[in-house]
Protein backbone atom coordinates (compact mmCIF):
# COMPACT_ATOMS: atom_id res chain seq x y z
CA UNK A 1 0.00 0.00 0.00
CA UNK A 2 2.94 2.59 0.17
CA UNK A 3 5.02 1.11 -1.90
CA UNK A 4 5.84 4.61 -3.06
CA UNK A 5 7.75 5.64 0.15
CA UNK A 6 9.55 2.74 0.79
CA UNK A 7 9.80 0.88 -2.80
CA UNK A 8 12.95 2.39 -4.14
CA UNK A 9 15.18 1.10 -0.75
CA UNK A 10 13.68 -2.19 -0.34
CA UNK A 11 14.49 -2.74 -4.29
CA UNK A 12 18.00 -1.75 -3.72
CA UNK A 13 19.05 -3.23 -0.28
CA UNK A 14 17.59 -6.73 -1.68
CA UNK A 15 19.66 -6.15 -5.47
CA UNK A 16 22.91 -5.52 -3.21
CA UNK A 17 22.56 -8.72 -0.76
CA UNK A 18 21.28 -10.79 -3.63
CA UNK A 19 24.21 -9.38 -5.86
CA UNK A 20 26.74 -10.30 -2.78
CA UNK A 21 27.45 -6.61 -2.13
CA UNK A 22 26.47 -6.93 1.23
CA UNK A 23 25.77 -9.56 3.85
CA UNK A 24 22.27 -10.60 4.63
CA UNK A 25 23.32 -10.45 8.76
CA UNK A 26 22.72 -6.81 8.26
CA UNK A 27 19.06 -7.51 7.96
CA UNK A 28 18.77 -11.13 9.15
CA UNK A 29 17.60 -10.24 12.94
CA UNK A 30 14.49 -11.41 14.97
CA UNK A 31 12.49 -9.70 16.95
CA UNK A 32 11.00 -12.13 19.88
CA UNK A 33 7.55 -10.24 21.54
CA UNK A 34 5.33 -12.36 24.48
CA UNK A 35 1.53 -11.86 24.25
CA UNK A 36 -0.43 -12.42 26.73
CA UNK A 37 -2.66 -15.03 26.65
CA UNK A 38 -4.53 -14.10 29.88
CA UNK A 39 -5.55 -10.70 31.42
CA UNK A 40 -3.29 -9.87 33.99
CA UNK A 41 -0.65 -12.31 32.93
CA UNK A 42 1.54 -13.69 36.03
CA UNK A 43 3.34 -16.62 34.42
CA UNK A 44 5.31 -17.06 31.73
CA UNK A 45 3.27 -19.88 30.61
CA UNK A 46 0.96 -17.56 29.97
CA UNK A 47 2.42 -15.71 27.04
CA UNK A 48 2.62 -16.98 23.85
CA UNK A 49 5.88 -16.06 21.76
CA UNK A 50 5.65 -14.76 18.33
CA UNK A 51 9.04 -13.78 16.43
CA UNK A 52 8.29 -11.00 14.06
CA UNK A 53 11.01 -12.03 11.13
CA UNK A 54 12.46 -8.85 8.95
CA UNK A 55 10.51 -8.82 6.08
CA UNK A 56 13.65 -7.83 3.73
CA UNK A 57 15.43 -11.08 4.67
CA UNK A 58 12.39 -12.80 3.67
CA UNK A 59 12.13 -11.08 0.20
CA UNK A 60 16.21 -11.41 -0.38
CA UNK A 61 15.66 -15.45 0.41
CA UNK A 62 12.87 -15.87 -1.21
CA UNK A 63 14.71 -14.62 -4.56
CA UNK A 64 17.97 -16.43 -3.76
CA UNK A 65 15.30 -19.71 -3.33
CA UNK A 66 13.52 -19.02 -6.72
CA UNK A 67 17.20 -18.18 -7.99
CA UNK A 68 18.42 -21.04 -7.18
CA UNK A 69 15.44 -23.34 -8.14
CA UNK A 70 16.26 -22.72 -11.62
CA UNK A 71 19.66 -24.07 -11.97
CA UNK A 72 19.57 -27.26 -9.07
CA UNK A 73 18.48 -29.98 -11.44
CA UNK A 74 21.77 -29.45 -13.67
CA UNK A 75 23.84 -28.97 -10.17
CA UNK A 76 22.35 -32.19 -8.70
CA UNK A 77 21.81 -35.66 -9.83
CA UNK A 78 19.23 -38.52 -9.11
Amino acid sequence: RHWEVCGDDVTNIVLTIVRGEESPECINHTVLVLIPKVTNPTLLSQFRPISLCNVLYKIASKVIANRLKQILPYIISR
